[in-house]
């Protein structure tokens, strides 16, 4: 695994290696940070389906499980564009549907959070 990568960060270019070191630098950060955002809120939908099962409260788990999934597609775009492509950045399309995905993915991540937050959230009274 480590050799096609290394294949891949090698290949010639028009850009100066500084350019290039910290492009590929930049660009396995955002797709790590990508891959640990999407674990997080996995994780999350699976403490509200414990919590769903051990105290009986409907917290559309299943929501939230699905809606961080437009993360997931963000980082493989990247990781095509970056790694297997080897481009300096995304193109026109791939940035508009990448970014586009990432942000409904994320909108829709904040309602579940807030639908759970209204669940689990003491009452006053």
């Amino acid at each position: 695994m480590i050799k096609i990568i290394l294949f891949f960060t090698t290949l010639p270019s028009q850009w100066p290696k500084e350019v290039v070191f910290w492009k590929n630098i930049s660009s396995y950060l955002t797709i790590a940070g990508a891959l640990v955002l999407w674990l997080s809120l996995i994780l999350f939908s699976i403490i509200a389906k414990k919590y769903e099962i051990v105290l009986r409260k409907k917290t559309d788990w299943q929501f939230m499980i699905i809606a961080p999934s437009g993360i997931l597609i963000f980082a493989i775009i990247k990781t095509y564009a970056a790694v297997i492509k080897g481009f300096l950045k995304m193109t026109f399309i791939q940035s508009w549907i990448a970014y586009g995905i990432f942000f409904l993915s994320g909108i829709l991540s904040l309602a579940a959070a807030f639908r759970f937050y209204n669940v689990v959230k003491p009452k006053k009274g």
